[in-house]
């Protein structure tokens, strides 16, 4: 292991591209010996594609990087192959990955407010005190702007509305619709939640939190009247000590942090640009979209190991989560381009795809909406035609034949559609509450997804950071699990070849020992003619002329050989393949996708130059006298002798 994880994720690259070449030609060979090369039709691909390297002069500042993830998945698909089944593998794993971490999602937004209010369990906050929060600064990316009821804009909201009443007599097993509820207080000017709900917001724990309304106005400290638009939120007394921790925790166990609908409008939004297309969206706002979209990428391109980063540049240095600076969210020339062109496809409603020559294609919107309204999804989802939805949610976008890029698409949007859908405005809203509740400096612009990364950033990065863990942690899990595999198959070959090395050796010397020279006595004997003239040929092999050599090898290290595995025609093969790939030889299979037979001839040199050594190659070794000690025991003492 290096501190380069760039070239450490080669090396894997290129040992696990070797073991499945290998596995592969091991099982096609087997085919080709059986057919003796009179047909080829049915035999196995011998090579997969080839990971693309890391081009390391690519990069300014760490901004320009494969994410670990995307490397981890093509490890995956080297292995598994590419093509349609591994993708849905991938989606289904990546959407359980969904799933399952819904309750450790709560739990990380608890930690991450923590953390950057610098607070402990018992750091309190202030009550019975008026906050008024600009909208802008919880609904960063802008739902609250249209209805719950709209074409599109309910894909945003939660799916189904929980009224307060229900939300309280059920004790908290129904998540409050809050999003929802945010959105009706929009539309009632001074209307507090008290008065239209019967009493102020409680959490699960049945106490108080707040009471909220929506004003356009009011007076500050100094007299003067601020116009806008705000969340006037009043922090309740409760039954003990007004914790943050608590807060936090019982606010957020009454709602669900993340809508499963409303995950996949943005997967389907990210991955095609159909909804933002459909909503009309302005430049201004796709362009924080998708500056954002590129803050996630290179978010997703940071490794930590505690207190030292190992750079997919090769430096290593304090965890890059802890250590970004302001350059971090610079775009530089490249990236402004690709946005711009990004935002210029989304306004014209159509989607390019780069992997087939940057063809363009004509975006089907009311497919993709009627997709989203057709989707049935929950946490206990086992309805196969619901998750074959799900896993499909974004080819209604375009028609079938882009079915493989836009899987793509999915695996590369996964995090930003999670990013988006989490951090809604009533996950926001008691973050942005307990910053003004311990006098936090806060920015007075205009806010939106951008400026909340670039002002919270190390909040910002470790959420982003510990969503795509969370994917990377169970893509890891199958990588290990399928390489566990590969190298089963490629012991047991290694294995198989020494049993049989082994074998030849014992049988080849038995066959000296027990048939010793003969004199033929009926030349009528036709095989024994040629079995004498065969032991004759062996004789003049065993008593050529032998040539002593030396070794500089230390002697301690020859005495450590006794640990060496011995040659493998397996690994020989592996290491040749290795140097003819590095030579640009081709290595693949035929056109007609039957085994190369350059490398079925080097395979077949050196399985029998391995039989020869097997039951004719021998060591002869010169002992010198060995010194003894007085007390009885030897000195080991170099030998030297001659493979032949």
């Amino acid at each position: 292991m290096g501190v380069d994880l760039g070239n450490d994720i080669k090396d894997v690259s290129k040992k696990v591209t070797s073991y499945k070449e290998y596995k592969e030609f091991s099982e096609s060979i087997k085919s080709l010996k059986e057919t003796g090369g009179d047909s080829f039709e049915k035999s196995k691909q011998l090579v997969v594609k080839v990971l693309n390297a890391i081009d390391p002069n690519k990069r300014k500042q760490n901004n320009t990087c494969t994410p670990f993830l995307e490397e981890l998945l093509k490890l995956l698909k080297t292995i598994k192959g590419s093509g349609s089944d591994t993708d849905k593998f991938i989606k289904k794993l990546f959407v359980n990955t969904l799933k399952d971490s819904k309750k450790g999602i709560v739990e990380l937004l608890v930690k991450l407010a923590k953390e950057f209010l610098n607070c402990g369990s018992n750091q309190s906050y202030q009550i019975n005190s008026n906050f008024y929060i600009p909208v802008d600064q919880i609904d960063l990316f802008g739902i609250l702007q249209s209805s719950p009821t709209d074409k599109i804009g309910k894909f945003f909201y939660e799916e189904k509305p929980v009224s307060y009443a229900k939300y309280v007599s059920t004790f908290g097993l129904s998540a409050f619709t809050f999003n929802r509820e945010l959105y009706n207080l929009t539309q009632n000017l001074n209307q507090p939640f008290s008065v239209s709900n019967g009493n102020n917001y409680v959490g699960t724990s049945m106490q108080n939190l707040f009471d909220i309304t929506y004003v356009e106005s009011y007076v500050d400290i100094t007299g003067t009247t601020i116009n806008g638009n705000f969340f006037k939120v009043n922090l309740k007394p409760r039954q003990k000590f007004p914790t943050i921790d608590e807060f936090l925790t019982d606010y957020y166990s009454s709602i669900n942090v993340i809508e499963f609908k409303t995950f996949f409008t943005y997967l389907v939004d990210y991955a095609t640009g159909a909804i933002s297309f459909g909503q009309q969206q302005g430049k201004s706002k796709l362009k924080v979209t998708q500056k954002v979209m590129e803050f996630n990428r290179r978010i997703s391109c940071l490794c930590s190991d505690t207190k030292k980063e190992i750079s997919v540049g090769g430096t290593s240095k304090l965890s890059e989560i802890d250590n970004t600076n302001d350059s971090f969210f610079e775009l530089d020339d490249v990236d402004v381009r690709i946005i711009e062109q990004n935002i210029s496809d989304i306004k014209l409603g159509i989607i390019e795809f780069e992997d087939c020559d940057n063809v363009k294609v004509t975006l089907n919107v009311e497919s993709s909406i009627q997709a989203l309204e057709e989707l049935n999804f929950n946490e206990g989802t086992t309805d196969i035609n619901e998750l074959n939805n799900a896993l499909n949610i974004i080819y209604p976008a375009t028609d079938q034949t882009f079915q493989a890029s836009l899987d793509q698409n999915f695996f590369k949007q996964f995090i930003n559609a999670m990013v988006a859908s989490i951090l809604s405005p009533k996950t926001i809203l008691p973050f942005m509450v307990m910053l003004y509740a311990t006098n936090q400096p806060l920015p007075k612009y205009k806010f939106d997804i951008e400026a909340f990364a670039k002002n919270f950033k190390s909040y910002y990065i470790k959420f982003v950071s510990s969503l795509v863990a969370k994917i990377t942690e169970k893509v890891f899990k199958i990588l290990k699990e399928e390489i566990l595999k590969l190298v089963k198959f490629i012991h047991n070959d290694i294995t198989a070849e020494q049993r049989k090395k082994r074998d030849d050796m014992i049988l080849s010397i038995v066959s000296l020992l027990v048939a010793p020279f003969n004199f033929i006595s009926d030349f009528k004997q036709c095989k024994s003619c040629i079995d004498e003239l065969l032991k004759m040929l062996k004789i003049v092999i065993l008593v050529a002329k032998k040539r002593r050599a030396s070794s500089d090898v230390p002697l301690p290290l020859l005495l450590a050989s006794d640990l060496l595995d011995g040659f493998s025609s397996t690994r020989a093969f592996i290491n040749v393949v290795d140097e003819l790939k590095s030579m640009g030889v081709p290595v693949g299979p035929m056109p007609d996708g039957s085994p190369n037979k350059y490398l079925a001839n080097i395979f077949a040199a050196i399985k029998g130059q391995e039989k020869e050594n097997n039951q004719n190659g021998k060591i002869t070794i010169g002992v010198r006298p060995t010194s003894v000690t007085p007390t009885g025991f030897t000195l080991p003492n170099t030998s030297y002798g001659k493979s032949t």
